[in-house]
């Protein structure tokens, strides 16, 4: 999966959309281009701090973690993750029951085959309004929290021969915001909202490389 995406939502676009306030507004920054390579921060929604926008750093480490992000990133990229991953992975199974995260956005970045060349788009909504990913979340032994994002089968809305990739980013709607961060769901309703994602209306743009 590519390692980008995009947030140019307004601190207040932000929180109109998703009815919570920014923990930390004079930190927020909007980005065109989050590039996970290089050890980002990213506005999230976790289970531990429901009622807040809050920041978190793309790219999970171990719970309680001590060590660098840039050195175990070399070791296991963990910007995404997927159904079977978090399943058989010691990094991602306990924080799918116990930290989970929405991870706010306004895009992701895609490639296509175009012609004999390689090109890069933006997949975002109509007007760039901001929506949620999919997340989990650990916490460090400083306290600082890393997420992944989970991605799902491509959608038919984007699939295409021309895609070098066969998945995206798994999207969670605004119904199902408070049923994702409850720690009263239950394990089988989280893997029916991974298994069947709801499909929503994305608009391609075509982006400079």
């Amino acid at each position: 999966m590519n390692y980008k995406l995009s947030n140019v939502a307004s601190k207040t676009s932000l929180e109109l959309t998703f009815g919570l306030p920014l923990r930390y507004p004079n930190i927020y920054r909007s980005k065109l281009k989050i590039d996970g390579l290089k050890e980002q921060s990213i506005p999230i929604i976790t289970m531990h701090d429901p009622h807040y926008i809050t920041e978190g750093i793309w790219g999970i480490l171990p719970q309680n973690f001590e060590g660098e992000w840039k050195k175990f990133q070399q070791l296991k990229t963990t910007l995404h993750t997927n159904r079977q991953d978090i399943s058989n992975n010691i990094l991602y199974k306990e924080a799918l029951n116990k930290r989970r995260c929405l991870i706010l956005v306004t895009g992701f970045y895609i490639y296509k085959i175009v012609d004999t060349d390689v090109r890069k788009f933006l997949v975002e909504k109509e007007n760039a309004t901001p929506f949620a990913l999919a997340g989990i979340y650990n916490i460090l032994g400083d306290g600082f929290v890393t997420c992944s994002v989970i991605n799902t089968k491509v959608n038919d809305l984007l699939s295409s021969e021309k895609n070098l990739y066969d998945h995206m980013p798994l999207e969670i709607p605004l119904l199902f915001k408070n049923m994702w961060l409850s720690h009263e769901t239950a394990e089988n309703d989280i893997q029916q909202i991974i298994s069947k994602p709801y499909l929503t209306k994305f608009k391609i743009q075509r982006i400079a490389s």
